[in-house]
């Protein structure tokens, strides 16, 4: 039991770390359960080197009432590690009688890893979790991969779970990587497609960096025990541009270095997702990107705050640079609670900041905007409040919200591109 109960500790607090709340209403029934679920293309971690690359593509959520959501990116390069094609997650939780039925997943396009020492066509993700009180908790994670090729060994489609392989002297791989705990009325699934851990140095990266493909986590747990203290929300993004007709998407970047907050909080720790750097086509070129969220929640004290942070942002790049560059960018947004009394603040810091050449100042007032021919309006430190007593209290910024007026840089017109987003909630 000791051991299913840390596998079952270690997989509610990863939830927790990457979670975005589904929204509450403003006269919700006090729920009887909550669930998690987080779906991620590719993580690694190398402790002592340069490569870090949190979950790419993350969908995510964690709540107490029904919702979902996706996100995807064409493609993801990590040095000699990893290249992925088109990654497409999503997420959801419906309702099961007065629990839930939650569900992670991943599909995942032409992979080659460790210098095509592992390839894959596409695998495909899925992890599963449901709990009420009328229904047993159940759940799972399977992987379907199509095209698997290591070390020159093919293997079918359909592979047992758990399957460990090992290229002698370069790294050991888990196949269908799969587990599963359920401890009372909680569940908790989660696994990957291919787990990959290098056993000797490759292209500059340590012996034990560990690579994920499609990383995908579900849990169903009873509800926090005290209904009186706030729930708290809020996300944290690097960067975004998105292109819509009416209903539809007709193209989308994802939201870098993306994290969200529980919505029971951090326990005052502070949860980050970072990123070494992003290179989309001619929209994005930026270093590394950090994004921090902090929460906490009691009957009478409660805060919130997401920063997000930003090096060497270059933005619509052309021969001699970025249409918008800085040296460093960075946003914050704060909402506390103390006895009942709200107080919401956010802010803007950036260093060398240009817009089409022209210098902006550091003391740049809220919600100005500018317009730069060629591109369209740019608004700088845009910043919007809620506060409705008794139901939400909320504050954003986005440090560059740019709407084009202009096609270019694989955009139509219409298309928007933010820069430094940051976004503190307290619902109370």
């Amino acid at each position: 039991m000791k051991t299913s109960l840390r596998v079952l500790a270690v997989g509610v607090a990863s939830a927790l770390a990457t979670s975005m709340a589904a929204l509450p209403s403003a006269a919700a029934v006090v729920p009887q359960f909550a669930y998690g679920v987080s779906a991620g293309g590719t993580k690694i971690t190398a402790v002592g080197a340069t490569v870090s690359s949190s979950p790419s593509a993350q969908s995510a959520l964690y709540g107490e009432t029904p919702g979902n959501d996706t996100n995807k990116v064409a493609s993801v390069n990590v040095g000699s590690l990893a290249s992925v094609g088109a990654v497409n997650t999503d997420v959801s939780g419906v309702t099961q009688d007065d629990g839930f039925a939650a569900r992670s997943h991943t599909r995942t396009a032409n992979i080659s890893l460790l210098n095509g020492l592992i390839k894959v066509q596409a695998v495909d993700t899925t992890s599963t979790a449901s709990s009420s009180h009328g229904v047993a908790p159940s759940g799972g994670t399977d992987s379907q991969l199509v095209g698997l090729v290591i070390n020159g060994k093919q293997y079918p489609v359909s592979v047992a779970r758990n399957t460990g392989v090992t290229i002698p002297g370069v790294a050991t791989v888990l196949i269908n990587a799969s587990n599963t705990v359920v401890d009372g009325r909680t569940v908790v699934s989660f696994g990957s497609g291919l787990q990959v851990t290098l056993l000797s140095q490759q292209g500059g990266v340590a012996a034990g960096a560990e690579i994920l493909l499609n990383p995908t986590f579900a849990t169903v747990q009873p509800a926090p025990e005290n209904p009186n203290a706030p729930s708290l929300g809020g996300v944290g993004y690097g960067a975004y541009a998105q292109a819509r007709a009416g209903d539809q998407v007709q193209a989308e970047t994802g939201r870098l270095a993306y994290y969200a907050v529980p919505l029971a909080g951090t326990n005052g720790e502070t949860f980050n997702n970072h990123v070494a750097s992003a290179n989309v086509g001619s929209l994005f070129n930026l270093g590394a990107i950090d994004t921090d969220v902090t929460g906490v929640t009691t009957e009478k004290y409660a805060k919130v705050s997401v920063v997000d942070k930003l090096a060497n942002v270059n933005v619509f790049q052309q021969l001699l640079g970025g249409l918008i560059s800085a040296t460093a960018f960075g946003t914050n947004a704060q909402v506390e609670m103390v006895d009942g009394t709200f107080t919401m603040n956010a802010g803007l810091q950036f260093v060398n900041l240009r817009i089409a050449g022209k210098a902006i100042p550091v003391d740049v007032a809220p919600n100005t905007t500018i317009h730069v021919a060629n591109l369209g309006n740019v608004t700088i430190n845009k910043q919007d409040t809620v506060a409705v007593p008794g139901w939400a209290h909320a504050i954003q910024v986005v440090g560059l919200d740019i709407v084009l007026d202009t096609a270019g840089y694989g955009l139509p017109v219409g298309a928007e591109v933010q820069v430094g987003v940051s976004q503190a909630l307290i619902w109370r």
